[in-house]
């Protein structure tokens, strides 16, 4: 493999490797450390940037997250048959994504109830359900922690069987999309799908078109401004999620990751782009106990009124949470990735094929 396939692979996993720690940050913010903003005694703008931070980049986020797994997924929907790809595109996403709902709720609602008395949001989610069946459905409609596996699923499926009426493909996702920002679509979960189903899908059929965009050529100033002038009329309209934002957003962190690659190493966050499964299914339950043990820890010790820890909790708290439930999460990873551990990151016939070969 030459020096500029390596960089071409480099990005990709730059850009998965930056999407999942902006997940968990997201997750760290948001519902935690927004709730504690309003006991702070000091600290309020770094809690206000922190909080923009987050806020200004949705953007980015998930549509990004979206479009490389559609660039990843391409070939299996455009060129393999359904038998080679089914079951590690399809049945393997479903098997755990609904494994690690399972999971999740056994163990936050564990550590909510039983340990803690209290739950770090009152959000519907399937993690915080008040039985099992109640669980179970929330996650059919795509309302919980690990959404964006179902999500995956979903749309290899249909952009497979729809894989040769690209434009009207490409409609739909957009009027989904539209749909889904003016909330006509009720519900978080069902919204979340009906939004990002346009970036998976500009992945799958128009990442070549996107990757020369990104290009810094006088050649992409023509689509770059054109891109420019719908998302400005856009926010002039007053339609919230910027479509064209998100497209940007894209580009620009495409560019970015092929020149941090090309003067950087990144190992580390390369690493994290090829294991983001683990991080993903595992980060909530840590955010769920080690967020609510340090917010409730402070809130009984009055420690919100100390000007120093406010200060502290204000500038430190993402930081050190995103550290430590990224870290645990491939900690508990390497533990469990052993043996018949190996079927909670895979579905079984997956890892007898792989044992096979």
């Amino acid at each position: 493999m030459n020096t500029t396939q390596k960089q071409d692979i480099a990005w990709i996993n730059s850009l998965k490797g930056l999407c999942i720690l902006l997940v968990v940050l997201y997750h760290v913010v948001l519902p935690g450390y927004a709730e504690t903003v309003q006991q702070l005694t000091a600290g309020f703008l770094p809690a206000k940037i922190w909080l923009a931070f987050n806020n200004y980049l949705s953007p980015l986020r998930m549509p990004a997250f979206f479009f490389v797994s559609g660039l990843l997924a391409s070939n299996g929907i455009i060129n393999r048959p359904w038998k080679q790809v089914f079951t590690s595109r399809v049945t393997n996403l479903f098997y755990l994504y609904f494994l690690w709902g399972i999971i999740q709720w056994l163990l936050i609602r564990g550590v909510s109830n039983e340990v803690m008395g209290e739950q770090l949001s009152q959000n519907m989610n399937a993690a915080w359900a008040a039985t099992p069946l109640e669980s179970v459905k929330l996650m059919l409609l795509a309302m919980s922690s690990s959404w964006y596996l179902y999500a995956l699923g979903l749309f290899f499926v249909f952009a497979k069987l729809f894989r040769r009426q690209r434009v009207a493909l490409m409609t739909v996702a957009v009027l989904l999309n539209y749909a889904a920002v003016t909330k006509i679509i009720p519900g978080w979960g069902p919204e979340s799908i009906a939004q990002y189903l346009i970036f998976f899908l500009l992945g799958t059929f128009y990442s070549s078109i996107l990757l020369r965009w990104s290009e810094g050529h006088r050649r992409n100033l023509l689509p770059w401004a054109g891109l420019l002038i719908l998302s400005i009329l856009h926010a002039m309209l007053g339609i919230p999620h910027n479509l064209f934002l998100c497209a940007i957003a894209i580009l620009i962190s495409i560019a970015a990751c092929r020149v941090l690659n090309r003067y950087f190493t990144l190992s580390w966050l390369n690493w994290l782009g090829r294991n983001t499964l683990q991080i993903y299914v595992l980060h909530r339950i840590f955010i769920e106990f080690f967020g609510l043990s340090a917010i409730l820890f402070a809130e009984r010790h009055q420690l919100f009124a100390n000007k120093a820890f406010s200060l502290l909790w204000a500038t430190g708290f993402p930081i050190v949470m995103v550290a430590l439930c990224a870290g645990c999460s491939v900690g508990v990873w390497t533990l469990l990735n052993r043996g018949i551990g190996k079927i909670l990151f895979i579905y079984p016939r997956l890892l007898r094929v792989k044992t096979e070969a």
